[in-house]
């Protein structure tokens, strides 16, 4: 595929793609979470334990806005700190548990929201 054609195609998706993922989100929010928190927690879903600054650089926001979203987090059970194995002076952020299983229930309910859209559209 030439790059004029990808172009093309990325700005015909685009309009679709934004479509669904807004539809997404209004159908299954996580209701207590702003759209902030809930991208970080889907962030360290998708990657795992992380550094609170490779956290804000994934979701390109500063260091203190990443802080009070995982401050937030913590104190929902969400989310918990834990100190870095390669650096003492350092602490991993990651999901807890309790966080895992919200997300993964959203996640299903979003796989069927489109499943269901999918098997419409194909009849």
């Amino acid at each position: 595929m030439s790059d004029d054609e990808a172009s093309q195609l990325a700005s015909a998706l685009r309009p679709t793609v934004t479509r669904l993922y807004l539809t997404l989100r209004r159908r299954t929010p996580i209701a207590e979470y702003s759209a902030a928190q809930a991208s970080a927690l889907a962030v360290l879903l998708d990657h795992g334990p992380m550094r609170m600054g490779e956290l804000a650089e994934r979701e390109s926001i500063r260091m203190p806005t990443a802080t009070a979203l995982i401050d937030g987090l913590t104190k929902n059970g969400l989310v918990e700190r834990t100190p870095d194995p390669a650096d003492r002076r350092a602490v991993l952020v990651g999901l807890t548990d309790h966080g895992r299983d919200l997300l993964d229930r959203v996640r299903g309910r979003r796989d069927s929201i489109l499943t269901a859209a999918l098997a419409e559209q194909a009849k």
